[in-house]
């Protein structure tokens, strides 16, 4: 019975590590599919967002810029121009341009006209040359003969801005006579926003670098230095004089966004786990009442001995060897049972089932058969001493000390006959008949005494 039931417990010891470490692999590998195919969308997704910054950045520069760029054409081709003409352009520009801050004119490259006046009128006058912090941007602008872009920078009132210098030249397209210069001022803060830069995620983290068109040998203008240490990725937007680049990278989350973020990391597993813990706790509870179904039908409601049923399975499977049986009768029941009632009779049964049940090996069965009928089962037993032996303790352990129950006191008494496979009998039925035969001749022989 033993070896049968650790046999059972060690088959489903090994049924159930092999169920979680398969469970665990195929969680894992689709936990690990998740986070490949997770990862690849939100990469695409942000990389197509980035890329869309990047174009309206680019655009947005550009558009102020050249906007800007119609007051220096008009006094290329126009050079009698007067101031009260390019006043009314710049206004025109300005107004065309939501970011540009202010216009200004520099002929011989002193500034001479400033829209608006009004907050800029201490500018006017400068002398470029006189600015180191602006005339290498106006010097680059005449070498190259093109727009440059200087900055950002940060201005006296606070935020930061860009400045366009436009070299102009009286004698295009062969730009030998240098006139001076057209310079826009534009708010850099308004335009990144108006370009959408604050509807980054807010568990990212968004910086620009490349001051004067530097790229990734500019300063950073916007956003931590920490960004740009292991970016998650990056885009480079052109201006007309070189690049910025745009990095990205994961925000340093507080512990409940750190929460979420576990969670929807682990959302497979937590889910993968869960299920396959429901299900191998389904089939234990199946198996477990399966079991009891299974031990209420092979045992003894009352004494919760093996029955009938069971002694006969046991019996069946010791047929291939030699074994012993010892059939039981407690003597004087049905008169006990009628003269103190069946509660008495009960309690006797269950006492009568302990006291044997304490006497036998841990290899042997006890199995109520029914009534006061009760069968020892000794596998390898076949010796008449070593029967002897059992049964002499059986008498001294179950009869020697008196019943009691309530007030109630009851002299136990009982008869055993033995049956030996395959000395007595070459089958079951004829064993226990065997032994039935032993037991009553044994009953007799007390009642004589």
């Amino acid at each position: 019975m033993q070896i049968h039931s650790t046999r059972s417990k060690l088959m489903l010891l090994l049924v159930t590590i092999g169920y979680l470490l398969f469970s665990f692999v195929i969680i894992e590998y689709l936990h690990s599919n998740y986070l490949r195919n997770a990862e690849a969308d939100n990469y695409q997704h942000l990389s197509g967002r980035l890329s869309l910054l990047r174009a309206k950045i680019e655009a947005l520069v550009n558009s102020e810029v050249f906007l800007s760029d119609s007051l220096s054409t008009l006094i290329t081709f126009a050079p009698e121009s007067t101031l009260a003409q390019w006043e009314q352009v710049a206004m025109q520009l300005k107004n065309k341009g939501p970011h540009i801050l202010n216009i200004g004119v520099a002929p011989n490259d002193v500034l001479s006209f400033i829209y608006p006046l009004e907050g800029n009128e201490r500018a006017m006058g400068l002398d470029f040359r006189d600015n180191p912090a602006q005339w290498d941007s106006v010097q680059q602008a005449r070498v190259m003969q093109k727009i440059f872009i200087q900055g950002p920078f940060k201005l006296i009132q606070g935020n930061k801005a860009i400045i366009g210098r436009m070299p102009i030249f009286s004698d295009p397209p062969f730009n030998h006579q240098y006139w001076g210069h057209c310079s826009v001022v534009i708010n850099i803060e308004s335009l990144l926003l108006d370009a959408g830069i604050k509807d980054i995620d807010s568990n990212l983290e968004l910086a620009i670098r490349g001051v004067d068109g530097k790229g990734t040998h500019g300063d950073i203008f916007y956003g931590k230095d920490i960004v740009f240490d292991k970016p998650l990725m990056t885009e480079e937007v052109h201006i007309l004089n070189g690049s910025w680049i745009i990095g990205l990278k994961q925000a340093k989350q507080n512990s409940t966004s750190e929460i979420t973020s576990w969670t929807k990391h682990n959302m497979i597993r937590l889910i993968g786990f869960a299920v396959s813990i429901s299900f191998l706790l389904s089939f234990i509870a199946i198996l477990q009442a399966y079991r009891l179904a299974n031990r209420a039908s092979l045992h003894d409601a009352l004494t919760h001995l093996p029955n009938r049923r069971f002694a006969m399975s046991i019996l069946e499977q010791l047929q291939q060897g030699s074994f012993s049986i010892i059939s039981i009768d407690l003597n004087r029941f049905k008169i006990i049972n009628d003269t103190y009632g069946h509660a008495v009779g009960d309690a006797l049964l269950i006492e009568v089932a302990k006291r044997i049940l304490s006497t036998l090996r841990s290899s042997d069965t006890i199995a109520r058969l029914g009534g006061d009928e009760f069968l020892i089962i000794l596998p390898r037993v076949t010796e008449r001493d070593s029967i002897n032996r059992v049964i002499n303790k059986l008498e001294k352990h179950v009869c020697e000390l008196p019943f009691r129950y309530q007030d109630t006191t009851l002299d136990v008494c009982m008869s055993m006959g033995v049956a030996r496979y395959p000395q007595d009998a070459s089958t079951l039925s004829d064993l226990l008949h065997f032994a039935d035969e032993a037991m009553y001749l044994n009953k007799q022989q007390k009642r004589e005494e």
